[in-house]
């Protein structure tokens, strides 16, 4: 690990950054990047998701239909122009089950449509009129994340994304792989899935985020049966030794039952402690030995996976790399403000 750990070092972006430090203090609530995941490019992609997602939410309220749901499916309708619910559901980074609820509240609110049962979803005139709107709201936020940038530059960081995506796939289906082999009668191989290249640098990004995701969901529950947001709780606990309570539901941007379940959860499983301070009496968290041991399971793993993923950049590309997302880190955060102090539409 020593030589990845080297790789990762040139190949990452510096927890030094001041746009991270941006991140951090206008962001608290939005998983600010911790120990490890200050070290792996994955994690910027993931840290941007986050905040394109909360800043999302008050920019798409007031069109009807309000739910988030089907306005991302109906949305991503009116981009495919037609498409099935398995391929939605991959699109989307959602179950099938999540997708198939959606589409009924469409097709009951009038606004998609099938004539058979095999047949891809269309939208309907109605459902036209509303893809319109939401993707004039898109347009408008992707030249505000863009902000700043030139087209050869915009051009650039597209090219490098489709590459990025591709290596993120092929992570994901090698971890697939890895678990269909691992079952009981599973056979070995599971090829590289087919993705659409998005046509948007936000949906790009949030492709890339999905993808990483997934993959590591996989690698985790493989190795350790610990799920990707206990890996959250546990990295934010690793890194901030004896937080509070409070502080890493902040950082885990959860609600305070979510994290008192997980917490419950990892305790069960020998992996954490909770400590009542003797002088402040606030309970704070602590891995334990067991814990500290599955934590360098996954930490481990999510370099290796970086390596794969982000190693591939020669010095320059890095350097540009780590240029455009601290722009489009500091962008989204703009934009996160700007839509909080936006009046309804």
């Amino acid at each position: 690990m020593a030589n990845q750990r080297g790789l990762i070092a040139t190949d990452c972006i510096s927890s030094a950054d001041g746009t991270i430090r941006v991140a951090e203090e206008r962001n608290g609530i939005n998983a600010p990047l911790a120990g490890v995941q200050q070290e792996l490019i994955s994690a910027h992609f993931l840290l941007l998701r986050r905040i394109l997602v909360k800043s999302a939410r008050t920019a798409f309220s007031g069109l009807q239909p309000e739910n988030r749901m089907e306005q991302r499916v109906a949305f991503t309708l009116y981009r495919m122009e037609e498409a099935r619910v398995s391929e939605l559901a991959y699109m989307l980074g959602n179950d099938v089950a999540q997708v198939s609820r959606a589409l009924a509240a469409l097709r009951k609110d009038g606004l998609a449509q099938r004539e058979r049962q095999r047949d891809p979803y269309t939208l309907t005139p109605k459902g036209m009129v509303l893809g319109q709107e939401l993707d004039a709201v898109a347009k408008r936020r992707e030249e505000e994340l863009l902000r700043g940038m030139s087209a050869v530059e915009i051009f650039e960081l597209a090219g490098l994304m489709i590459k990025l995506q591709s290596r993120a796939a092929q992570i994901l289906a090698d971890e697939m792989a890895l678990a269909k082999s691992e079952e009981p009668g599973g056979e070995d191989g599971a090829g590289t899935a087919l993705m659409d290249t998005p046509n948007r640098v936000q949906a790009a990004i949030i492709n890339i985020a999905n993808i990483i995701t997934r993959s590591a969901t996989a690698s985790f529950k493989r190795q350790t049966g610990v799920s990707n947001f206990e890996w959250r709780v546990l990295v934010n606990a690793a890194s901030r030794p004896s937080i509070a309570f409070m502080g890493l539901v902040e950082h885990v941007d959860a609600d305070k039952a979510q994290v008192s379940r997980t917490l419950d959860s990892l305790a069960s499983a020998g992996l954490v402690n909770r400590v009542k301070d003797g002088t402040s009496g606030q309970v704070k968290i602590e891995l334990t030995e067991e814990g500290q041991r599955v934590y360098g399971v996954m930490r481990d793993d999510a370099l290796r996976r970086n390596v794969i993923f982000a190693g591939w950049l020669k010095p320059a590309q890095r350097g540009r790399l780590r240029t455009y997302l601290d722009l489009l880190i500091r962008n989204a955060l703009e934009m996160e403000g700007g839509e909080d102090r936006a009046p309804p539409e």
